[in-house]
């Protein structure tokens, strides 16, 4: 399995909309309250790195091999491909 979905695409796209959808009803709830008061750029991208890579995780279930495939540029580097603005 690639790190891309058929289409093309992550799984999980890199944004807050991504994320929103790839996570449970309670799980959202946890999202926005740890994002909602953050102003700093770079706390809000931790945060958003976070979930980010739990919803991706969520997505690839037991393939840990496409799971790492997909987010190893950002566990190396802090960042990685941005799949869209992150809004």
């Amino acid at each position: 399995m690639t790190a891309m979905a058929e289409s093309g695409t992550l799984r999980v796209p890199r944004s807050i909309n991504g994320i929103e959808h790839a996570l449970t009803y309670d799980e959202r709830a946890r999202f926005y309250a740890e994002l909602g008061p953050l102003e700093d750029p770079l706390d809000r991208e931790a945060v958003i790195t976070s979930w980010w890579l739990r919803a991706m995780s969520a997505a690839y279930g037991s393939d840990r091999s496409g799971y790492r495939a997909a987010v190893g540029q950002v566990l190396a580097t802090g960042r990685g491909p941005q799949a869209g603005a992150v809004a």
